[in-house]
């Protein structure tokens, strides 16, 4: 998620749905930027991680990077794995980012390089939780 300043701002709410992602200023409340990330808004729940001066927003499809204070698409990533129509759940751990989506893992750089896929061949498919000591993040169930 590229490196976070040291002290950082917190005047925007990030929100998302419908395929786009919002930032609404904390005192006002007015809308500051908004970025749809996908076409279609049928594109599943956005799963957001927030930094200093980046957000990560992660679909069915696709990670997604926005600079926090202007709404700027940093960068678009392609999932990687077979099951793009899954909601993912997403870990970032160190410097990378983890994610599940039914029962397949991946794991990306913090700018979202792809690192590598495990599908767990032979083991079934279904909602996942991810985690290490002391992070950890439970999978959903409808």
């Amino acid at each position: 998620m590229y490196r976070d300043a040291a002290n950082p701002g917190r005047d925007l709410l990030i929100t998302a749905f419908a395929s786009q992602v919002f930032a609404v200023e904390r005192a006002t409340g007015l809308l500051r930027w908004h970025l749809r990330i996908e076409d279609s808004t049928f594109a599943g729940v956005i799963d957001l991680h927030i930094g200093a001066t980046v957000v990560l927003a992660v679909n069915m499809a696709h990670l997604v990077f926005i600079e926090y204070a202007t709404g700027k698409l940093l960068r678009k990533v392609k999932q990687a794995g077979e099951y793009a129509a899954v909601r993912p759940i997403v870990l970032l751990d160190g410097e990378h980012i983890f994610v599940g989506r039914h029962g397949e893992a991946a794991c990306y750089t913090l700018s979202g390089d792809p690192v590598w896929v495990q599908s767990f061949p032979g083991k079934g498919v279904g909602h996942m939780s991810l985690g290490f000591p002391g992070n950890v993040r439970q999978g959903d169930d409808r």
